[in-house]
């Protein structure tokens, strides 16, 4: 259980929290024109000084909520800045989502309807808060880790602007649990033993990308499909007949190659549950080479 978080009123402290988070998205995200992509989710964002627009959109003409410093000690901003008794902090924000191209505005409850969080017990000035606080992410954390814990709310966020996807979310819990076990975390890519995460992570979304531009030249596009309870595919390509599912590697080693078939021939099961295609997909395997 959560123990109680104590909302920040200091302005100091809060921009020293904030700029913790600040720095770990501008550390591993990378700059595609105007936007900023982070390779070990599907999630873009966009910075303005202290202010951050976040999203799933690689174009940035949706974004689907914002993270920005809190410029007041107060329960106003829709962002939040928190610790727990030993000092731990926490960067929170408020369920509330205006109004944009993807959605009508989304009230609290309706946010923890429909992405399956749950408040966090929050105080300021040593009384309950007035308002409902979710959290994006502790502070005390790898700066891997923090990113990965915001670009997973940032994907709730999404869901609970689409509640057509939330319920089913909702309804795929069951299945996904057969198929899974435990939702999957990511962030962690199969690969050559000589290579360190980031470089993996790297590897592969640049061959995600360049397949992505290929496609796109040819009237097509390659989507990367993640569920709401966190596993995904590599990538996605709609043809009129069927949809092709990819797996990408960063080596051709034999467990390599075998770990993606076995991937593709679960994932193709999971995605015609839980994404419900008009027909069933097919399997694919791409393997770019390290050097």
């Amino acid at each position: 259980m959560q123990e109680p978080l104590q909302l920040l009123t200091d302005l100091g402290q809060i921009r020293e929290a904030f700029s913790i988070w600040r720095k770990a998205m501008e550390q591993h995200g990378y700059r595609l024109a105007s936007v900023w992509w982070l390779p070990e989710s599907k999630m873009y964002f966009r910075s303005k000084g202290n202010d951050f627009k976040l999203g799933l959109d690689s174009t940035g003409e949706n974004w689907t909520v914002e993270l920005n410093e809190p410029e007041q000690g107060t329960e106003n901003p829709l962002s939040g800045i928190a610790r727990n008794s030993i000092g731990q902090r926490y960067l929170l924000r408020q369920g509330v989502l205006h109004k944009n191209a993807q959605s009508l505005r989304i009230e609290s409850n309706e946010f923890e309807e429909r992405t399956g969080l749950k408040p966090a017990d929050v105080t300021i000035d040593g009384k309950p808060a007035k308002r409902s606080w979710f959290i994006v992410t502790a502070l005390d954390l790898p700066t891997a880790e923090i990113c990965q814990n915001t670009a997973a709310f940032v994907e709730g966020c999404g869901l609970a602007r689409n509640p057509d996807a939330a319920a089913v979310a909702k309804q795929d819990d069951e299945r996904l649990a057969q198929l899974f076990g435990k939702p999957e975390q990511g962030g962690r890519i199969t690969g050559h033993p000589t290579i360190n995460h980031n470089q993996r992570h790297r590897i592969q979304g640049e061959v995600w990308q360049k397949l992505q531009a290929l496609l796109a030249a040819d009237g097509r596009r390659l989507d990367k499909p993640r569920h709401a309870r966190g596993y995904e595919v590599d990538g996605e390509i709609e043809t009129p007949t069927e949809r092709l599912l990819l797996e990408i590697k960063t080596d051709t080693t034999a467990s390599d190659i075998y770990a993606g078939i076995g991937q593709l021939i679960v994932l193709s099961e999971a995605i015609t549950a839980a994404f419900r295609p008009p027909s069933g997909p097919s399997s694919g395997l791409a393997i770019r080479r390290p050097y």
